[in-house]
């Protein structure tokens, strides 16, 4: 199989998305939230026109710089609503390299087979704010919160897998009770890292160009967190 429907851009190297890691990025489109503070608008859905890339050239893209990389990521949109998502990732695995998925950890039961079929090394799971707001911030489904719950307590309970959870703090969206709230939820994980929220090209037209919280409220939002999880750090400031 050399196209797979919905992988629509690759990174050849990345210095930022994948821990310690010199990774390869691969780029999935569709998803099923529609965040407001969103930068990757046209991978949200799948009929903007882009073109599907060839499986084999993908593969044989990343093997070429085999040697310059650790891992790869794969991210979106929203990876786990793609029905041939094993496929492409038990094809990544021929690589050789270390895979990262990157999920908003809403289809707890996706990210179950995956693990367990040993597709991926690496979890990083965006929580976008309080788990009660997601219906009316993000357009989510009602059970959001119990999708977020699940997601939480399975990689908690696994060995031998790598995982982080992050939030864009974006202001409006993210503030002193939704990190509370987070921080109570993934209570115990062993990573969780605040983001500075960077106001271009993103989906909602009230956000572009909304200045992003100073300095000291991340630094605040950090505190508040700190108790509840082993490692607590910010990220793009």
């Amino acid at each position: 199989m050399n196209i797979i429907q919905g992988i629509k851009g690759f990174l050849g190297t990345s210095l930022i998305d994948f821990p310690g890691r010199v990774a390869a990025v691969v780029f999935l489109s569709g998803c099923n939230l529609r965040c407001p503070f969103c930068h990757n608008t046209l991978l949200v859905s799948e009929d903007q026109g882009l073109e599907d890339l060839r499986l084999d050239e993908l593969i044989e893209a990343i093997k070429r710089r085999r040697k310059l990389l650790d891992g790869i990521v794969v991210t979106g949109g929203e990876p786990t609503v793609h029905a041939q998502l094993t496929y492409l990732l038990r094809s990544l695995r021929t690589t050789g390299l270390t895979i990262k998925l990157d999920t908003n950890g809403m289809r707890a039961n996706i990210l179950k087979i995956l693990v367990k079929e040993n597709l991926v090394d690496y979890v990083a799971v965006d929580m976008k704010t309080s788990p009660q707001r997601y219906p009316r911030a993000l357009q989510a489904p009602a059970d959001a919160a119990e999708q977020l719950q699940e997601t939480v307590s399975f990689l908690k309970s696994t060995s031998n897998l790598e995982y982080e959870f992050r939030t864009t703090c974006v202001p409006g969206l993210v503030m002193d009770q939704d990190v509370l709230a987070i921080a109570k939820l993934i209570q115990g994980a062993p990573a969780y890292y605040l983001q500075q929220y960077l106001p271009t090209h993103v989906t909602h037209p009230d956000l572009n160009g909304r200045p992003p919280y100073p300095r000291e409220v991340l630094e605040r939002f950090q505190e508040i967190a700190r108790p509840y999880v082993r490692e607590i750090g910010l990220r793009n400031l």
